[in-house]
């Protein structure tokens, strides 16, 4: 792509900006649509970012020594995120998605009997144990469960006065599914192109620019030269 290495991830915000509920295409509720509107007019920088682009953290491959505070600094050792695409996400996974403003539990249909064992208690066997209800982790003695009970708390304490309330979406089961999909920007959906689609559209655009430009530039080249030339004839003749 003919960009500036800085205004590559500019062109990824653009994309999600397009997909946000403000501007994206279909039907979407008018206060939905307007509440999203507003916050974009008036949210600081940090909190934009991540509302177009989410984390997604996937749970069921931490580090042992992720979540908790680091015995050098003490700060919380804060795992990477993944991309915001389907491609990134693995069967049988559990997946923590953040965006500022809800903050979502993906459980892949076939997750492990023993990960939901160590989030949420004996018992909890499969999806259709869980409690669709459930805005908040019991409080385990799992090291899965203290680690994901640290990110939460240390995610609620940058969010300033927005509370962090969990919601499930486990896969076949509860409708905040297709919420974790609209989440997945990097992905074609609502009508907008993959990330690659939109890449490709960029290059294009930019390529049939400058070509446009060249072809002026080299018109206006030609007829300053023309001008050139009869002015030259009309001396001589003049002369």
């Amino acid at each position: 792509l003919v960009l500036p290495e800085n205004l590559k991830e500019f062109a990824m915000y653009n994309l999600c900006l397009l997909k946000s509920r403000a501007f994206k295409a279909g039907h979407e509720p008018s206060d939905r649509r307007t509440h999203a509107m507003r916050f974009l007019k008036t949210a600081s920088p940090l909190e934009l970012s991540l509302f177009l682009y989410p984390r997604i953290i996937p749970l069921h491959s931490l580090p042992d020594n992720s979540c908790f505070p680091d015995p050098e600094t003490g700060h919380l050792i804060v795992p990477e995120s993944i991309r915001a695409s389907f491609g990134r996400i693995e069967d049988g996974g559990a997946y923590l998605v953040d965006d500022g403003q809800i903050c979502l539990l993906w459980l892949h249909e076939h997750v492990s009997p023993n990960l939901l064992e160590d989030l949420f208690g004996p018992g909890a066997n499969n999806l259709a144990d869980l409690d669709p209800n459930l805005s908040a982790l019991p409080v385990l003695e799992t090291h899965l469960n203290a680690q994901v009970r640290n990110l939460m708390a240390y995610w609620s304490s940058v969010r300033g006065s927005k509370a962090l309330t969990l919601q499930l979406a486990r896969q076949g089961f509860d409708g905040a599914e297709f919420e974790f999909a609209r989440l997945l920007v990097e992905d074609r959906n609502n009508e907008a192109p993959s990330y690659v689609d939109w890449l490709v559209q960029l290059h294009r655009g930019i390529q049939l620019e400058l070509s446009g430009q060249r072809k002026k530039d080299e018109g206006e080249g030609v007829g300053a030269g023309l001008e050139g030339a009869m002015a030259g004839l009309s001396n001589l003749i003049g002369r």
